[in-house]
């Protein structure tokens, strides 16, 4: 695994540190949840405008055709440079590479543009109250109906759809066939319709990242389907293909400087001194290194698909280590801190009730072990 960037990449990453240093999204905007999605939204058209929004995407949709290591890159200083996420990050990471792998050239032509600016946002509506990590166990339905599909049905744990003008959905076309996989579609749903219903997952942190969605005889037109009907299998692993591309150093470097900034406070205090320093400095320094090993583990990943072409395991390693790490830490603040860490106002409060989440979405903690230990260790599969 080789960690040092060649002349390429370290002009990339330097034109990247400076366009950041010189721009930047503002204050957040706290308490309101459509302001903060607008902040993200006018952050993405500030990349978007500067060829930044989609780096990896192919220059001639509007990217900058980026390296896998170049990507990396830009997550990495778009942590290290404290901005948030843009807020289209499903249609940039998910549906723009399938649109570009699967769509149509008609597709390709209408909907790409408005992902990159963040004009018409995107949802992912593949989970199910009874299909969560098996995608092939989905029970909504789409009907053919002329020249359009009817579709009824639930999604659940749909983030941003609220906000979403489109939904990548999967939905089951074929009712006879015993293999589950091979009756699914993929489609593009208007979310702006009155079949549509969103309702909201209200989180222990007061935010409604996620939601319901209701599917009462929504409408897709036959035009909308995506990598032809009954081929949806194929069409959502391109998708998942994508899930994690990229965050893992998004989130190493976040994590490093929520470490950082504890550090800063703990130290601010006196606490690091006396006879109780050394205790705390070795849990920081436990912390320390768990951050070193997700960051090396995410570029062992890079590394993997550069030279197999394929992802490997640390995918399921960097999103299950940096779960454990950030519970660990936001539990660690507000211990040393004591109770004004647990105040409404105190940003760590958010991020200890936030991180309770981690394990969760994504992909659970108990898959990711068991994707590890059937694919890494060999051991045999549990059912």
């Amino acid at each position: 695994m080789d960690l040092t960037f060649n002349d390429e990449e370290a002009a990339f990453r330097d034109e990247l540190r400076a366009w950041l240093g010189a721009n930047d999204a503002g204050p957040e905007p706290q308490g309101d949840e459509d302001a903060h999605y607008r902040w993200r939204r006018d952050w993405q058209r500030q990349l978007a405008d500067a060829r930044w929004a989609g780096v990896h995407w192919p220059s001639e949709f509007g990217g900058r055709s980026a390296t896998l290591t170049q990507s990396a890159i830009f997550f990495e200083e778009l942590g290290r440079s404290r901005a948030p996420l843009p807020a289209d990050v499903l249609g940039l990471l998910l549906a723009g590479p399938t649109l570009m792998v699967w769509g149509t050239d008609a597709q390709k032509e209408r909907l790409l543009p408005t992902i990159l600016n963040a004009e018409e946002p995107w949802c992912q509506g593949f989970s199910e109250p009874d299909a969560g990590s098996d995608l092939a166990a989905l029970k909504t339905r789409a009907v053919r109906d002329g020249d359009d599909w009817v579709v009824t049905g639930q999604k659940v744990w749909t983030s941003g759809a609220q906000f979403a003008k489109w939904c990548m959905l999967v939905a089951r076309t074929d009712f006879e066939t015993p293999k589950k996989h091979q009756g699914l579609t993929y489609f593009v749903l208007d979310m702006d319709q009155p079949g549509v219903i969103v309702r909201p997952l209200r989180q222990i942190t007061g935010e409604a990242e996620f939601n319901e969605l209701f599917l009462q005889e929504a409408r897709i037109p036959d035009d909308a389907v995506v990598g032809g009907v009954g081929n949806g299998w194929k069409v959502a692993m391109t998708t998942l293909m994508n899930e994690r591309s990229g965050l893992a150093f998004f989130l190493q470097v976040r994590l490093r400087n929520q470490l950082d900034k504890l550090i800063e406070e703990v130290a601010a205090r006196g606490m690091l001194d006396g006879a109780g320093g050394n205790a705390i400095a070795q849990k920081l320094g436990d912390l320390h290194v768990k951050a070193e090993v997700i960051r090396l583990t995410a570029y062992r990943g890079l590394t993997a698909i550069e030279r197999y072409g394929q992802p490997g395991p640390e995918g399921s390693l960097t999103k299950w280590m940096w779960s454990q790490a950030n519970q660990e830490l936001t539990q660690l603040a507000v211990d040393l801190l004591g109770d004004e860490a647990l105040t409404a106002d105190s940003p760590w409060s958010y991020e200890l009730l936030r991180a309770r989440g981690n394990s969760i979405e994504g992909g659970t903690t108990e898959v990711l072990k068991n994707i590890v230990a059937e694919r890494v260790l060999g051991l045999p599969r549990m059912r």
